[in-house]
């Protein structure tokens, strides 16, 4: 639980860190081209926020429908006990049904990037993501040694 609130503060951390980047590091206005003429130095800044908190969502997400401690894995357990066919059906519903929320945060991430800075912004909404990937792979690297050592 301690390494899940290293991603937390690491998100906490890195969007105002971002916010003060963007607004001293970019010009208060800009062009990104047809259509992007008057590009805001916030729009970047919105766009690299979306990113961070999307990833956040979906690790969260993601944990909740692959790990033992949440239900839906105890649930594709009990199924095996009826028949593996039956492990299987719901296992592969539980996985379209993990699909949803990550789809969504996506969406809406790209949706807005793109509305404010186009595909420059969709680089930036990716960048976010990837902004927290090193608290992220600390986390499996070490989640197991922490386990087997408590």
């Amino acid at each position: 639980k301690a390494l899940k609130g290293i991603l937390v503060i690491s998100t906490l951390l890195m969007t105002p860190v971002v916010i003060a980047l963007s607004k001293y590091c970019l010009p208060s206005s800009f062009s990104m081209g047809a259509g992007y003429e008057d590009v805001q130095w916030w729009y970047c800044a919105v766009s690299i926020g979306m990113g961070l908190w999307s990833g956040l969502i979906i690790g969260y997400v993601t944990e909740y429908y692959t790990s033992h401690s949440y239900s839906p894995v105890r649930e594709i357990s009990e199924t095996q006990k009826q028949s593996a066919a039956t492990g299987i059906i719901y296992g592969l519903a539980l996985g379209y049904l993990s699909c949803i929320v990550p789809v969504l945060c996506l969406g809406i991430t790209i949706l807005i990037a793109h509305s404010l800075c186009g595909m420059f912004g969709v680089a930036l909404g990716a960048l976010g993501m990837l902004g927290t990937m090193t608290m992220a792979l600390t986390i499996d690297a070490y989640g197991p040694i922490s386990d087997n050592a408590g």
